[in-house]
């Protein structure tokens, strides 16, 4: 079994290539810190490739694909879109640079990542997105990285009626705030990367295709508007 990771270098990318290579799967991480990646190779060996690349450049996953025929890969048995960052200040602030590229990590590289590596994929393989509760709710202080979550739950969404057909399970995971280097100083409330990974592995081992993380959030999404309600970080 392979696996591909993004955002393998920290965080719950990091704790994923931990469980997945305990639990027998062969894992390539991608990222950029070469250095973070290249300790992941010297802890596992064998059972752990990687490629340096950032996500935010146009082509991106296209040198994924490529990298991975040069590393001899021909099926990817589970896919994690986890790569990410946010951007904490009002949205007119952001600068069109700043806008791009957050759009570009987290909306539109998972898309088109799945895409590219769908030719390795066979039925029974599984794509896992990696979203947000505030996909649900509105966050004035983290607007456009919301509106980047919430138009991959649109999209995921999509995807998952396309991939059904060919036997490939699109899985989404829907975490709170988590305690991760994305923060410069963490919110209250904020759970922990390894109950984000637990659940994520949980979800690819029985198959469930929608996880929150904690499960109390999932009734952001049934409140009668969207954004169901303003949600403000605590610091």
């Amino acid at each position: 079994m392979l696996a591909v990771v993004t955002g393998a270098s920290r965080g719950i990318g990091r704790l994923l290539v931990e469980r997945l290579i305990k639990k027998g799967y062969q894992v390539v991480g991608i990222a950029r810190s070469r250095e973070a990646l290249e300790e992941l190779k010297a802890r596992f060996g064998g059972s752990f490739e990687y490629v340096v690349l950032d996500l935010a450049q146009n082509g991106a996953e296209r040198d994924v694909k490529k990298a991975l025929e040069e590393l001899g890969v021909d099926k990817v048995d589970l896919l994690i879109n986890n790569a990410g960052f946010g951007i904490k200040k009002p949205l007119l602030e952001h600068g069109e640079e700043e806008l791009q590229k957050l759009f570009r990590v987290l909306t539109i590289s998972p898309v088109l990542m799945t895409k590219e590596l769908l030719p390795l994929m066979q039925s029974g393989s599984k794509v896992v997105m990696v979203l947000s509760g505030v996909a649900f709710v509105r966050t004035p202080e983290m607007s456009a990285y919301g509106a980047a979550k919430a138009a991959l739950h649109y999209l995921s969404l999509t995807l998952s009626e396309e991939l059904r057909e060919k036997g490939i399970k699109v899985i989404r995971i829907y975490p709170k705030q988590v305690a991760t280097p994305f923060w410069d100083k963490t919110p209250k409330g904020a759970i922990s990367p390894e109950q984000v990974a637990d659940a994520i592995i949980k979800a690819i081992e029985n198959g469930r295709e929608e996880v929150f993380v904690p499960g109390y959030i999932k009734v952001a999404k049934y409140l009668p508007r969207w954004p169901a309600l303003t949600y403000r970080f605590e610091f």
